[in-house]
């Protein structure tokens, strides 16, 4: 399958993820359906504005969305309230949001004659689990720790059900933790790094819990070669493989920014996953995907893109 001439759908075009992904989509020739929240910033799709076909709109809006749907091939569903501090800010909008947009968008697909969706789910939804069931795979039972992996797991529990109707495939993936240019608010790489370029003094949060770290471009890649490969009712973890911790993240941003900062620590928040990484075979086996760019080259992009804009650093 290729992507070259195929009239795509991208749910959240306009945010980090969704942005890089219409990029690339652009890139392979797709003509990409870029569906953006009413109001919402268009600066992330500021270079590809001339390629894509804007949709202004929201997947709590049916009706809307579903004009979005007509003659559509494939449906990224990306669209989602993220930050976990506001999910828990806006526990009743992000279940309106996260799950029964969820909802609206694949029902949507599903009366247009929607071929494949591919459903952004998160890594949140495993929660903590035990050093035995490390790293990570698929079949690991869920356990969701707050409202935004509690909202995204129920998007997958209700696109299960879409499974088994004739007409359209569902593929899930579960990409582990992101990082790369445009990304920018409260998560550890945009944060550590708007901080270590301005101050010379930093606190950050617990230093020893660990994520699975993968740049962004690699990522969207697997995204599309999930649509692409995957068969219907498929999960991806999408992810390094490797466990890096919070204070390795820091160490390596403070190194190649070359500014001299130093750092206090806090402790951790409440709720927290400790330990998270995946394992990634089936990804690799099936899609024939893996992380290309290393965490020091990543990292040396993400930093000098925040150089590039200086405007964010005030």
């Amino acid at each position: 399958m290729s992507m070259k001439g195929k009239k795509v759908l991208v749910t959240g075009a306009g945010g980090f993820t969704g942005s890089h992904l219409s990029r690339e989509l652009v890139k392979q020739g797709a003509d990409v359906r870029a569906y953006v929240k009413r109001g919402s910033p268009l600066t992330n799709l500021s270079d590809i504005m001339d390629r894509i076909h804007l949709i202004k709109g929201d997947i709590q809006d049916y009706t809307n969305l579903s004009n979005a749907m007509k003659g559509v091939d494939f449906v990224f569903h990306v669209a989602a309230i993220v930050p976990v501090h506001e999910s828990r800010d806006l526990p009743y909008l992000s279940t309106q949001v996260n799950t029964v947009g969820t909802f609206n968008v694949a029902w949507s697909a599903v009366q247009a004659g929607v071929k494949k969706l591919l459903y952004t789910s998160t890594c949140h939804v495993y929660g903590n689990q035990p050093e035995s069931q490390l790293p990570i795979k698929e079949e690991t039972v869920p356990n969701p720790l707050d409202i935004y992996s509690a909202t995204k797991y129920a998007g997958e529990i209700l696109l299960k059900q879409f499974v088994n109707i004739d007409g359209i495939e569902i593929i899930i993936t579960r990409a582990f933790n992101k990082y790369g240019p445009n990304q920018v608010g409260d998560w550890l790489f945009p944060k550590t790094i708007k901080k270590v370029l301005t101050q010379n003094k930093i606190t950050v949060g617990n230093p020893n819990s660990t994520r699975d770290y993968s740049y962004i471009e690699d990522v969207v890649q697997g995204y599309i070669l999930a649509l692409e490969k995957g068969k219907n009712g498929d999960i991806f973890n999408l992810g390094s493989g490797r466990e890096n911790s919070v204070k390795e993240i820091v160490d390596k941003i403070i190194a190649i920014s070359g500014r001299k900062v130093n750092v206090e620590w806090e402790t951790f928040r409440n709720i927290d996953i400790l330990r998270s990484f995946g394992d990634c075979t089936k990804a690799r086996k099936v899609l024939g995907w893996e992380v290309k760019t290393s965490l020091d080259d990543g990292i040396r992009r993400t930093v000098e893109w925040w150089k590039q804009h200086p405007e964010l650093l005030k």
